[in-house]
Parts: C-alpha cells; structure tokens; sequence
C-alpha cells in the first residue's frame, strides 16, 4: 500500500498534490453558482465544495479559494448578497465544469458557453434552466479561514425548485435527477443508489 507522509505532499509537484488531495474526501456534490455584478452581468461558477449547515432555519455552505487573486463570485456577493445555486447534471457537466476558467471582469461564463437560462417571477438572478436541483440562496454569514486564508459563506435557503416530488419525510433520491459527482479537479462521476439505512436514535 502506498504511503505519503506530510512531507512528502509538501515535496510533491504542485499538481500532483492538488489533484491527490482534491482526490483525498472522495466524490463531492457539484454546483454552479450564479451572482450579478455591478453591471448586471450574471457570473457563473463551479464548486464542489457545497455543505448542509442547518435546517431550522435552512442554511447550506460553500469554501471559497483564497481572494488574494479576483474572484468574481465573491466580488458580487459583497455588492449584491443574492445568488442561486445550481446541482450539476449529466447532460452539461462539460459546459459546467467550463465556468472555473478566468475570465476578465463584466463577462459572462453563461454566455460564453452558451448555458441557457431559467428565470422566475420576482426574482433577479437567472437559474440554469437544465438543472434538476435549483435554490435561491442569501449570503448570511461569512467565515476567513486564517491557516489557509480560504472563506467559508454560509447561505440562507430562500426557495428551492426541485424536477421531482420528495417522498413523505422529505427525502428525495438525488440519483433521479441525473447529478454527477466530482472529484480531483476534473473528474466526474454518476450516482447509483444503494439504498437507505435506520437511523440510530436514543
């Protein structure tokens, strides 16, 4: 079996050890989230990095990379709060996973890869129309990460649109709605269910 020792990942090509610890939590949920700039235009970016904060109320969370360099998510939500999040399907991961290139300022990696769009009534910030598993989203609370200078935002869920009825306690089989997982920085992977297990109270 294979071993590498904290030292050896420092020592390690940069590459390589991204995509090893990448690797390391195994398969990851995959969004793309939607914010507005200053301007208007409609920012899209992958994440894979989404977690289940809270219920009551409902909150979910995203990391995001050090802001040493422009990121355009960030930027937005500072001037505009309001996002939506996005699950990634089968039928345009490829186009998802293109939104992580850089591109300048006051474009949009929706036009550019030609992602159609969803809007609802009332609400200011567009939804991928192919995606199964959609939420409007309010930044709340922000955390800086000071070992690495990453930052964790913490959403409020405000609405969510879903492609398929939830069974009776709100449980809702995510293999049906045709999500992909990834892992490493370009890897992706589709969902088989395996069934669920008691869970175990006292």
């Amino acid at each position: 079996m294979p071993v590498y020792t904290a030292e050896d990942l420092r020592n390690a090509d940069r590459a390589w050890r991204i995509n090893f610890i990448n690797c390391l939590i195994g398969a990851k949920n995959l969004h793309v989230l939607i914010t507005r700039n200053l301007t208007g235009t409609y920012n899209g970016a992958i994440f894979n990095s989404g977690i289940h904060v809270g219920s009551s109320p409902p909150y979910v969370g995203f990391l995001l990379r050090p802001t040493t360099v422009p990121r355009h998510t960030y930027e937005n939500l500072r001037h505009y709060p309001y996002a939506t999040m996005n699950a990634v399907a089968h039928g345009f991961y490829e186009k998802a996973h293109a939104t992580h290139a850089k591109l300048p300022y006051g474009e949009s990696e929706l036009e550019h890869l030609g992602l159609p769009l969803r809007w609802e009534a009332g609400e200011d910030v567009p939804y991928l129309a192919e995606s199964p598993l959609t939420a409007r989203l309010r930044l709340a609370e922000e955390h800086l990460i000071t070992l690495n200078q990453t930052r964790f935002l913490i959403f409020a869920v405000e609405t969510v649109y879903i492609a398929v009825e939830p069974q009776s306690d709100g449980f809702f089989r995510i293999d049906e709605l045709g999500l992909v997982a990834g892992s490493g920085c370009d890897a992706y992977w589709q969902l088989s269910y395996q069934g669920r297990q008691p869970l175990q109270r006292r």
